[in-house]
């Protein structure tokens, strides 16, 4: 099994921030959301609504909003085409992103309980360690990370819309055959389905 990444480690703790100062700039964030959300757009309610409104809370609107943000940034092809669009309306404000706030970045986990290999817990954390006693405290079972990878509240919903089909409950799923193996980067949801494959414990190691 992987090493469970924890805040106390720089490295891991210098991932994260990485991540954060990476998607400060309005159009760095436009463009990673986009590419991460782009396949939804034709999707609907309810099946999107967890991933735009992740999206809406990194951009500071409604998930209407955010929907439609990404799909004018796709239609333009670039969040600098898009500004640069709308620059040209004078009638239209100037956009721009608030500051990330630290807890929409974090470690997206992959939890399964001991007792039960056949299911996996799809969700975010700065720590995971105090994630896996949380997981112990709630459900009385005792879980093991099978991977995880640095992303965003939006990498966690388009992970968990990837593997929809086998939902059992909220962020609960079943899996395939267990395994083990560490965390992928964020890579869009054609791609994380492609790399969730038939098992969420297996798949494209980063």
């Amino acid at each position: 099994m992987s090493e469970i990444p924890t805040m106390a480690s720089p490295e891991t703790a210098e991932l994260i921030k990485a991540l954060t100062k990476r998607l400060t700039p309005t159009d760095a964030r436009l463009n990673y959301l986009t590419d991460l959300l782009k396949p939804m757009l034709g999707v609907g309610e309810p099946e999107d609504r967890n991933a735009f409104y992740a999206a809406s809370r990194m951009l500071g609107c409604t998930p209407a909003f955010a929907k439609n943000i990404v799909g004018a940034v796709a239609r333009r092809g670039s969040a600098k085409a898009w500004r640069r669009w709308r620059a040209r309306k004078p009638a239209l404000p100037v956009f721009e992103v608030p500051p990330l706030a630290p807890n929409l970045v974090g470690f997206v986990y992959f939890a399964s309980p001991i007792s039960a290999p056949n299911v996996v817990k799809i969700g975010i954390s700065t720590n995971l360690e105090r994630r896996l006693r949380d997981l112990e405290v709630e459900t009385g079972e005792e879980h093991r990370i099978a991977r995880w990878f640095v992303g965003t509240t939006v990498d966690e919903a388009v992970a968990q819309f990837a593997v929809a089909g086998r939902r059992i409950t909220g962020k609960w799923f079943k899996t395939g055959e267990p395994g083990q193996i560490p965390g992928f980067l964020p890579m869009g949801l054609e791609a994380m389905q492609q790399a969730l494959g038939s098992d969420l414990l297996k798949g494209r190691a980063a």
